[in-house]
């Protein structure tokens, strides 16, 4: 499929797992900091598909992703962009799981506007779900492909984490779920169609 695995990656720091949680972070830390910064952001940055339809605003697609309603949205965001993160960012590089990540964001919003415009019923949303339910997919996809281990992830404890993901959301309260099956749709897909590009590696002078 493509795959594999250099020794060295294991060591290093996933820098954009690290990045993506400081930029969440920060955002969130001046819209509390600054009461009509945050209103501002959320006005702007928000998505639905009201707003591709009359004002084509497409940059929502992306923003939405970095904004949180509140502190226990941005933290449980965050521990699964970086549990899933960092493991993804390893086996398929920092420039693959970036896209990956931003496209994630992308279809989960797509799919949020399928369903808006399904049920008739449309809403603001914000937050990182859709791109982390995406590291999910992929984290899922690349179990698989190493027949039932990933960094020590079983097979059995990958699906039970993703249906009790899925499961959390359908049951609470506020939660657009259609961003999250998008989002854990299209990591799955990206994954396996990033997964067969081969990695380019450096070579080193001996």
């Amino acid at each position: 499929m493509g795959y594999r695995e250099n020794p060295r990656r294991t060591v290093e720091l996933p820098l954009c797992t690290v990045a993506l949680i400081g930029v969440n972070s920060i955002v969130f830390a001046l819209g509390l900091l600054v009461p009509r910064l945050g209103f501002w952001m959320e006005a702007r940055g928000c998505y639905s598909v009201i707003y591709l339809l009359h004002g084509r605003e497409f940059y929502r697609l992306i923003t939405a992703a970095f904004l949180h309603a509140d502190i226990e949205h941005l933290v449980n965001n965050m521990l699964l962009l970086y549990f899933c993160g960092e493991i993804v960012e390893r086996t398929l590089g920092r420039v693959r799981f970036l896209i990956l990540y931003a496209l994630s964001a992308v279809f989960g919003n797509l799919l949020s506007s399928a369903y808006e415009l399904s049920t008739g019923s449309f809403y603001d949303s914000i937050g990182a779900s859709g791109a982390v339910f995406g590291l999910t997919g992929a984290l899922l996809f690349l179990v698989i492909v190493r027949k039932g281990a990933a960094a020590h992830i079983s097979m059995q404890r990958m699906v039970i984490a993703v249906f009790l993901s899925l499961y959390a959301g359908f049951y609470g309260a506020n939660v657009n779920n259609a961003a999250h099956v998008g989002g854990l749709l299209s990591g799955f897909l990206l994954a396996f169609l990033l997964n067969i590009i081969p990695r380019r590696e450096r070579r080193r002078a001996v």
